[in-house]
């Protein structure tokens, strides 16, 4: 494992604590790899730069946020070819949950030489690897968006304390199949949030279930009533310090396939990158496919 390539966002390295594409190939090489830097000029051209590189290359290395992280994972997700990630966003949430926080921890991973394979779901047959958040989640994701970056996972908060104040929830019916319901059990009506969860953390370091493995084939779901103002205000600061919330709005479902419908376009985010579904149905499930990591977990 000794040819990488490094797909790095432009924009990494931009703040204290991150790396740019540049560093990151002189750390590689200093290491003794032999190194490629590969750019991203625009949105998904990470995902077209890893499909090729994979064919090519022993090892990818993302740099970047959990957007560059997706895009980088999606052209790699089913082949032999694993994924290093060397975090430098705001969020960071994929690159802590395989232990790799910081930039010296996923070179330590890199050196290890030892992949992973992880779960990979899918919303749509489209992928994700570590979170798909549907209403409050998804504005919040679109809220942070339009915050300065500098703002590093504080833009997060912000954007909560917003969706605590403003957003009400929408009308959604799902159909959740779980071990002990392969049917599926029917529910519905509004909900505040819900958050599919491969990994354990989400929207910059939140914890909505409990233990979220990468390993287990499983998603764990968080699904959310509608909160009055004043107990979310209670509620997020435990929230964005990192702990688990207990609430009687909250209930919690490990599944491999939820079937959902909505009368009208609600927000959500992908891995972190924010969007509107269109209202009709969609599916969530786990892929067969794999992705190989360098992990630290």
């Amino acid at each position: 494992m000794n040819s990488i390539a490094v797909i790095a966002n432009p924009f990494a390295g931009t703040a204290r604590g991150r790396i740019s594409g540049v560093d990151a190939v002189a750390a590689l090489r200093a290491r003794g790899f032999e190194v490629e830097l590969c750019p991203t000029e625009e949105i998904g051209h990470a995902t077209e730069l890893a499909e090729e590189l994979a064919h090519r290359k022993d090892l990818v290395v993302a740099v970047g946020g959990d957007g560059t992280i997706h895009e980088v994972a999606c052209g790699l997700v089913g082949t032999d070819c694993p994924m290093g990630v060397l975090p430098s966003g705001s969020g960071n949430d994929f690159a802590t949950g395989i232990g790799c926080a910081d930039v010296e921890s996923g070179l330590a991973a890199i050196e290890r030489r030892e992949p992973l394979a992880i779960d990979v779901c899918a919303l749509d047959g489209r992928p994700f690897v570590n979170s798909l958040g549907l209403l409050a989640s998804g504005y919040i994701s679109n809220g942070a968006a339009r915050l300065w970056r500098w703002m590093g996972s504080g833009r997060y908060a912000v954007a909560s304390l917003k969706a605590v104040l403003a957003y009400h929830g929408q009308h959604v019916d799902w159909k959740i199949r779980t071990p002990d319901a392969p049917q599926g059990r029917d529910a519905g009506g509004r909900y505040l949030l819900a958050e599919f969860c491969n990994g354990p953390l989400t929207g910059g370091g939140f914890k909505l279930v409990e233990a979220a493995d990468f390993q287990d084939g499983l998603m764990d779901l968080c699904l959310v009533t509608p909160i009055g103002p004043l107990a979310g205000l209670k509620i997020l600061p435990g929230a964005v310090a990192g702990r688990l919330i207990r609430h009687e709005s909250f209930s919690r479902y490990r599944t491999d396939r939820v079937e959902f419908e909505t009368v009208e376009a609600i927000p959500y985010h992908l891995d972190g990158e924010a969007g509107s579904l269109a209202a009709g149905e969609h599916v969530v499930e786990m892929l067969a496919k794999k992705l190989k990591v360098m992990a630290a977990i």
